[in-house]
């Protein structure tokens, strides 16, 4: 499996070769709208509608914006079901040519996405919020009655993802069943203390799963490193992405020992603080990265 921001360089090639683009910043800039809104776009998102923090949900939160789980192309190119569903919302920014012709909707049946479903026709469907889908008593364009059926056949099918260990595919249904319209917030900013949160939550919950999830929630740890990495501007922050890039090395190692759990546990305690050192550094900064909306902007436009 791929490290953290393996991803990267295939986004990055896509991005650049795009005519009349914005320059190559952000990896999601892949599947998000050129406007002049673009900075905004990409340093906030709808607020998070979850209604209970439990290991098992964070766990499933995790997941939900690790590429690795879905598969296939959209793996390669960065994405996860995060990107069609911010925060378990929808996307009305969400633009992929390989996937829709118009904003907010994505083909379901892509051939570029899934050899499975792909019927050789653009016929993109709006991304629908998720929030109350426990509630729902039909899921997709085909009316799936079971949300497990319905999830398990987009990874599998819908996207060519690799079959879930079971726990984690459980913990990812629970977090689904925990969007909650009663719990939303407004929008909030992308920032380094929320992508630093990413991985200390995909880490956290690795610690209370068998051992197939937790191998899959540090490479998602690793995924949201290469996330929190991509927007510290090189060569100012290059040192402070070089700690970053060791400590997803670190987990890469840790996830290829016999027992990743004892691994981690032993693990924890000082790459956490090498963790935390890494995001203290880079805060005082945090207006000279990219998770600054005037900063990203400049980029952008350069």
């Amino acid at each position: 499996m791929k490290l953290g921001w393996a991803f990267l360089p295939a986004a990055l090639f896509l991005l650049a070769a795009a005519p009349g683009a914005a320059p190559t910043v952000l990896a999601a800039q892949a599947w998000t709208a050129q406007s002049a809104q673009l900075a905004h776009d990409l340093t906030n998102a709808p607020g998070e509608c979850v209604n209970a923090h439990t290991p098992q949900i964070e766990a499933g939160r995790a997941l939900f914006r690790s590429p690795t789980l879905i598969g296939g192309p959209a793996s390669r190119l960065g994405m996860s079901c995060n990107a069609c569903h911010v925060n378990g919302r929808g996307n009305a920014r969400f633009m992929l040519p390989e996937m829709t012709d118009r904003m907010g909707a994505a083909d379901v049946t892509s051939e570029w996405a899934s050899h499975v479903r792909g019927d050789g026709v653009m016929n993109p469907v709006d991304i629908p919020d998720l929030t109350d889908l426990g509630a729902r008593t039909a899921y997709g364009h085909a009316h799936d009655p079971s949300l497990e059926h319905f999830a398990h056949s987009v990874i599998v099918e819908e996207f060519q993802g690799e079959e879930p260990p079971p726990e984690a595919f459980a913990s990812l249904v629970a977090y689904l069943r925990a969007l909650r319209a009663d719990a939303c917030g407004g929008d909030v900013a992308i920032s380094l203390a929320s992508s630093a949160d990413d991985v200390r939550g995909a880490l956290s919950a690795s610690e209370s799963v068998d051992a197939a999830t937790a191998s899959l929630l540090l490479l998602s740890a690793q995924e949201a490193i290469g996330r929190l990495a991509e927007r510290l501007p090189a060569p100012t922050f290059a040192r402070d992405r070089a700690r970053f890039e060791a400590l997803s090395r670190d987990l890469g190692a840790l996830r290829r020992t016999d027992d990743v759990r004892a691994a981690w546990t032993h693990a924890a305690p000082s790459w956490s603080a090498r963790f935390e050192r890494a995001v203290e550094r880079v805060a005082p900064r945090e207006a000279r990265t990219y998770f600054d909306e005037a900063t990203l902007n400049a980029a952008l436009t350069r």
